[in-house]
């Protein structure tokens, strides 16, 4: 049976996917001299960390898409030596399996409800989004915004694929941070509403029932707080204390 697509209709076109990988990437790279910079969003790494890490984590999932399996990581038998290089092959590896294999190809993805290519199309775009600008950040450069559709879709993606299901429902994955409240997220006239417990998150878009705390900000500024790599600079309506309760429980699920 073919997987079901998870939220197909909010998938941004296919080729921007492409285009985000290719300027992402670019970009970090333009803008690293200092391989040694510290990156503030992954404390202990370098920008040579950052560099072997995108790397590695685009040939992981050519393998994958290539043996219809999980490979092992770390992968190793890659030479690392020059981190820019490594980079620069492994996007274009990326790049070109993605356009021969086309994103409807059903292969394996740790997502159970899309085992589909295009998991990989939007997860790869993003990854590589987050980590410019990690790469901008440990340049000390100015951020550059990240484009409204893609932000909304980043947003969509981390609370419905990463933080929404019941990923703390066993004694050996309980949470540090058992927030018991309803949340609402909203960016431009998108709104995501959180029903969090100590076991599991519950994500609806369809929701305008009473929360407890609602954030409203800017598609970049939202996204950028999510994964951690920007402050908490929107407006918040009711409680606010459980604002650091929840950037924790964000935390677990972005690891």
């Amino acid at each position: 049976m073919a997987p079901r697509q998870h939220d197909a209709e909010n998938r941004l076109p296919w080729d921007l996917y492409l285009a985000v990988i290719r300027i992402e990437v670019d970009r970090a790279l333009e803008v690293t001299d200092d391989l040694d910079a510290a990156v503030p969003g992954c404390p202990g790494w370098t920008a040579r960390d950052l560099f072997e890490h995108i790397g590695l984590v685009f040939r992981h999932k050519v393998e994958s898409m290539r043996t219809a399996s999980e490979p092992p990581w770390p992968l190793t038998g890659l030479d690392t030596s020059d981190v820019r290089r490594l980079l620069v092959e492994e996007t274009a590896t990326l790049l070109a399996e993605l356009q021969q294999r086309g994103p409807r190809e059903v292969r394996h993805t740790w997502f159970p409800d899309d085992r589909s290519n295009g998991f990989w199309f939007r997860r790869m775009a993003l990854e590589a989004t987050v980590h410019r600008v990690d790469a901008e950040q440990a340049a000390g450069t100015e951020v550059t915004p990240i484009e409204p559709e893609v932000a909304l879709d980043g947003i969509d993606e981390f609370l419905t694929i990463f933080v929404g299901g019941p990923w703390w429902d066993d004694d050996e994955e309980l949470t540090g941070f058992p927030v018991d409240a309803r949340i609402r997220i909203v960016a431009d006239d998108r709104a995501w509403t959180l029903a969090l417990s100590h076991h599991e998150v519950v994500v609806r878009k369809d929701d305008d029932a009473p929360v407890d705390l609602s954030l409203e900000g800017s598609p970049h500024a939202v996204y950028l707080w999510l994964w951690g790599r920007g402050p908490a600079d929107f407006v918040l309506d009711g409680r606010k204390d459980l604002l650091k309760e929840l950037e924790g429980r964000f935390a677990e699920a972005g690891t």
